[in-house]
């Protein structure tokens, strides 16, 4: 069973706001404010003891939190509450449901916390260097997002049970849920950012597919994309605006800065048509020698 220090305590929390218990309230808020100072401590003291200076998509996949991950959050509530509230349900049922929802995010804030502003990213084999480290700004904000999405979902669940009533937590009701909605206007902004990588992604997948007449920055200089690979792409997005890191296999007669400038303001022009602010390209350019030989030598 995944150990899960944190479902007792908020599953308790829902609880006391349901049945307007202070002692209870009071004395669950106490327990989750330490668990996040362990499992945070001890994530920090293991990846500076081991020195880590790079990341992997497990970490920041955990750092653009948005409407999906509440969603995930409500469903591991529903999961978690109704189980604590049946005695023939298994308790590891709940464990496991909020673990997965609380216990990652933590771990990658006080990994977060031990990291350098210049760090390296590692996407799948390509590595992009000297991003801003906002890993754990981000991955608490998904924890915050799992605590208050479970912690308002239960204390449904629990009013539905019926345990405590309506009329006597409406206060406590009415003030999770407007911190509920406050959280919901930076989710749904990334929810957008979201969506549109994963547009421009498919579209970059194309050309490595070699679908050329299905990518529209292609249609902008088809002879220069018929010659030039693509290598490798990456894509992140944040307040609507995006960075995009690619590699490309280019025959070196064929590439100048002019070109290079045509490529820029095509991709520009696309990621304006995603309703992108701003994009910002980095391109790395491996060039492609052709050496040619006869029974006199090279060429």
């Amino acid at each position: 069973m995944i150990v899960a220090p944190l479902m007792d305590p908020i599953l308790s929390l829902a609880f006391g706001l349901a049945v307007s218990d202070g002692t209870l309230i009071r004395r669950s808020a106490v327990r989750i404010s330490f668990g996040v100072m362990a499992v945070i401590g001890t994530a920090s003291l293991i990846s500076w003891g081991l020195g880590i200076s790079h990341v992997q998509s497990e970490i920041t996949g955990r750092t653009s939190p948005n409407l999906i991950d509440l969603g995930i959050a409500i469903a591991a509530a529903v999961a978690g509450s109704f189980s604590m509230t049946r005695k023939q349900l298994s308790n590891s049922i709940a464990g496991v449901a909020i673990a997965v929802a609380l216990v990652p995010p933590l771990c990658v804030s006080g990994i977060g916390l031990t990291l350098g502003s210049e760090m390296v990213a590692v996407f799948g084999r390509g590595t992009v260097a000297g991003l801003t480290n906002q890993i754990a700004e981000g991955s608490f904000l998904l924890f915050v997002t799992n605590l208050i999405g479970i912690t308002v979902t239960s204390l449904v669940v629990f009013l539905l049970q019926p345990y405590g009533s309506f009329r006597t937590c409406w206060r406590n009701l009415l003030a999770w849920l407007g911190l509920l909605g406050l959280l919901s206007l930076p989710l749904s902004s990334a929810l957008h950012d979201f969506s549109v990588r994963q547009e421009m992604d498919a579209e970059f997948g194309r050309f490595k597919a070699g679908q050329l007449k299905r990518v529209a920055i292609a249609q902008n200089n088809p002879r220069f994309w018929s010659k030039a690979r693509l290598m490798y792409s990456n894509v992140s997005v944040v307040d609507n605006k995006a960075r995009l890191d690619l590699v490309l296999n280019v025959p070196e007669d064929f590439l100048d800065q002019a070109l290079i400038d045509f490529v820029y303001q095509s991709m520009l022009k696309r990621a304006k048509s995603f309703g992108l602010d701003d994009l910002y390209v980095n391109i790395s350019v491996i060039l492609n020698r052709v050496y040619k030989f006869d029974s006199q030598g090279m060429n």
